[in-house]
């Protein structure tokens, strides 16, 4: 398997992270926020977005350079930490007594500054590097834009998340890419 082979790979798991992404919104409201339905959807999207995210970065490396290289990371590393915060609501359910103190204060703040700050920069990065096409950047906006729908317990975000994957591993799944990136691909392979 070549690296190309392998970056198309990892755009199908992007695919399939997105998916799960979206699969946190309705069972949220068909069964309650952190309902064991909904957590399992959160549990496999971030584990799956963990390794998904790499192939967004691969595609436009030499584009977005050590900046999308440390905002792929800060992602990453916020998609890891949601993964062991969803495991923890499964350890001690959701109404259950959730641990407190610094150490859980920290997790939270690694995780909304990996999450949010590091999603716009990889947005505005992605922009800027014009490999993907433009509405893929839009919907990575848009994902965060949704996070202030002036809905109790807004349960969409996860679905605008999802819908944002689901594009960039169509994308480069499908070989969907800007051509002046896929036409310096096919030189360097050559």
């Amino acid at each position: 398997m070549n690296l190309q082979q392998a970056i198309k790979w990892l755009g199908m798991i992007c695919i399939l992270a997105g998916i799960a992404r979206i699969g946190m919104t309705p069972t949220a409201i068909v069964w309650g926020t952190d309902s064991p339905q909904e957590l399992t959807c959160g549990f496999i999207a971030c584990v799956l977005m963990s390794v998904g995210t790499i192939a967004a970065y691969m595609v436009q490396s030499r584009e977005t350079g050590v900046t999308g290289f440390i905002t792929t990371l800060a992602i990453i590393v916020a998609n890891i930490v949601t993964t062991a915060m969803v495991w923890a609501t499964f350890a001690f359910g959701a109404d259950g007594p959730m641990p407190e103190g610094v150490l859980v204060d920290v997790t939270r703040m690694i995780n909304m500054i990996g999450m949010m700050l590091g999603s716009l920069v990889f947005a505005i990065l992605t922009f800027r590097a014009n490999v993907f096409p433009r509405w893929v950047p839009a919907l990575l906006v848009l994902m965060l834009l949704s996070l202030f729908l002036p809905i109790e317990d807004n349960k969409y975000f996860a679905a605008f998340w999802g819908i944002a994957y689901v594009g960039m591993g169509y994308c480069i799944w499908a070989e969907k890419l800007n051509q002046a990136t896929a036409k310096t691909d096919a030189a360097l392979s050559a």
